[in-house]
């Protein structure tokens, strides 16, 4: 993790090369999405790690947790071969989840705690990765400049969509919203007309 840390920092502070952190930002934006990108799935391997190892060691616990009465009590104990693997075989697997560099954890699905979201794209047109990847862009674009209604009304007249957005919104939304906008408009029409 420190690695993929490092190799962010060094990028970023780079951009005193370059006329401010924006355009640096902007020249670079690929190279440094794809370092945040490894220190995420990084960071998140790192935590789904201590969860193993959290999990590992409750399991040890309760074993264990089974025998302090007749310890205390100066009892002698008797533990099943199935009990001590338990117990042995958990705190070396503490240990394998710990290891960054050991992917037994990871390969092995530990816990069911490493399986690969695959998440659905959005739309139709966003099953190609490349389109995508542009849709976020232009949306982070969007959110960048503050996008408001009218601009985005005027967008979606620039590439003649705005009949398509307008079914679909209807479409897609509960009657009664379309009905209370419907009523909206109408009122306004009467206080124009006046």
């Amino acid at each position: 993790m420190k690695k993929e840390f490092e190799s962010l920092k060094k990028e970023l502070l780079s951009a005193e090369k370059v006329e401010g952190i924006v355009n640096y930002i902007m020249k670079k934006r690929e190279k440094i999405e794809g370092l945040l990108s490894a220190l995420e799935s990084k960071i998140n391997e790192v935590e789904k790690r201590m969860e193993c190892a959290v999990r590992t060691s409750n399991d040890i616990h309760e074993v264990i947790g089974k025998f302090t009465y007749e310890v205390d009590a100066g009892k002698e104990i008797k533990m099943s071969v199935s009990e001590l693997d338990k117990i042995l075989l958990g705190s070396n697997d503490i240990n394998i989840a710990l290891d960054l560099e050991d992917t037994m954890c990871v390969v092995d699905d530990w816990f069911q705690l490493f399986r690969e979201d695959k998440k659905q794209p959005p739309t139709h047109l966003c099953k190609t990765p490349q389109t995508h990847e542009f849709v976020k862009d232009i949306i982070a674009k969007l959110k960048v400049i503050d996008v408001d209604g009218e601009t985005m009304q005027y967008i979606l007249e620039q590439v003649g969509m705005s009949d398509q957005m307008l079914r679909q919104l209807v479409m897609s939304k509960p009657e009664s919203d379309t009905k209370d906008l419907l009523e909206e408009k109408m009122e306004l029409n009467l206080v124009n007309q006046k």
